[in-house]
């Protein structure tokens, strides 16, 4: 949530809020969450605690302090593995040649 135009969640379909309390931290733009979920967007909140933001989500994940990272690393393996090794794509085999 930290890098992207906070208007652009209204045209998600999947938002993820990590290590973010919204509703403290970006109080004018947290209404476009509120406004992805009338449009069907699923809301997912990684958070040890059930904080302000957790309340409005799809799915609370209650993460430990510090496994975020292996979480994260998981997903991503995840991806990887069914997206580009299981199933090549030549676009990503080129780019993986030419930049890798």
């Amino acid at each position: 949530t930290d890098v992207c135009e906070s208007a652009d969640w209204y045209n998600s379909k999947f938002i993820v809020s990590m290590a973010a309390n919204m509703n403290m931290t970006r109080t004018p733009d947290v209404h476009f969450i509120s406004e992805a979920r009338t449009e069907g967007t699923k809301f997912v909140v990684l958070s040890p605690d059930f904080s302000q933001i957790a309340k409005y989500c799809d799915e609370w994940i209650p993460i430990q302090a510090g496994q975020d990272t292996a979480l994260w690393m998981a997903g991503n393996h995840v991806i990887l593995k069914e997206y580009y090794i299981d199933r090549q794509v030549p676009y990503f085999i080129d780019y993986v040649k030419r930049y890798t």
